[in-house]
């Protein structure tokens, strides 16, 4: 009896080492990742094409993900206004087209009628407004799903709008090794304040990681009828990427089963995938 006991002891530190062995070199995965030539100039400002950083699972890079969406309650805690919009897989801001400063506008221009992510667009300088791409509810294809959070603040006259912080999310598809690179950041006065990323190798998976934001406006908008939900106050959904998972795609049959006609249609294929989900105001002060 005392054999058999001690043999299962043993059986069990083994098997339990093996499997913290295996989790340790799963957790510390590290690596240089190639990207398309100027992307890191545009995300970070850096002079390279290689950045290194942590392959996907890894809960370090969650932690910074909770630190990250912490910051951006905060900054939404004190806007007056908040804006998601769009861009597609190739058209990132750069330090050059993204905004630094607060916006002008007329002074007899009611900031009011800046009631959908299109209309704030159509204020931006040329050269950021033209990185957009106009949505309403969700975007409508898989490349239009890297995000631009804008958070706006009172500002100190009545022709400008003050500018607090911009969030963004991309997508990049790497050059080597196979897979993609995710990367969110927080921008104040043009300079990269905090991050996240993580690198997700190639998977034989389906459904891309998209939608990452909804739009629900008020009932009295324009856009379509199904996401035209918000009596007074619009929202929005976002999704950020979970460094905690092995995959950023997702299976085809882990579908939930939505009715066309049901609002969840459109973005059902991100449900359960991310804790980062978050349900921001459009406008906190209304």
């Amino acid at each position: 009896m005392a054999i058999a006991i001690a043999a299962t002891v043993i059986t069990v530190a083994v098997l339990a080492y093996s499997t913290m062995a295996r989790s340790n070199t799963r957790l510390r995965s590290i690596g240089e990742v190639e990207l398309p030539a100027g992307t890191l100039s545009g995300l970070y400002d850096f002079n390279t094409n290689k950045v290194t950083t942590y392959f996907a699972p890894n809960y370090g890079r969650a932690a910074l993900a909770e630190a990250l969406r912490d910051r951006l309650y905060e900054d939404v805690g004190r806007a007056n206004a908040v804006y998601c919009l769009v861009r597609s897989d190739a058209n990132r801001l750069t330090t050059s087209s993204r905004p630094t400063t607060n916006f002008t506008i007329s002074t007899n221009y009611d900031a009011r009628r800046l009631d959908t992510p299109d209309a704030f667009r159509s204020i931006l300088p040329t050269a950021a407004a033209n990185k957009f791409t106009t949505y309403s509810g969700v975007p409508g294809t898989n490349t239009l799903r890297n995000l631009s959070i804008f958070i706006l603040t009172p500002s100190d006259g009545p022709e400008r709008l003050g500018l607090r912080s911009i969030y963004e999310l991309d997508f990049v598809n790497a050059v080597s090794p196979a897979g993609t690179y995710a990367s969110v950041r927080r921008y104040e006065r043009g300079a990269c304040t905090d991050y996240y990323d993580v690198f997700y190798p190639s998977s034989t998976l389906t459904v891309a990681f998209h939608p990452v934001v909804a739009y629900f406006e008020r009932a009295t908008g324009s856009g379509p009828s199904l996401y035209r939900q918000a009596a007074h106050r619009p929202f929005y959904f976002v999704w950020w990427p979970d460094p905690t998972s092995p995959t950023l795609e997702e299976a085809v049959e882990g579908l939930p089963a939505v009715s066309g006609s049901d609002v969840r249609f459109e973005y059902r294929g991100m449900t359960g995938r991310t804790p980062f989900f978050m349900v921001l105001p459009a406008f906190p002060s209304l």
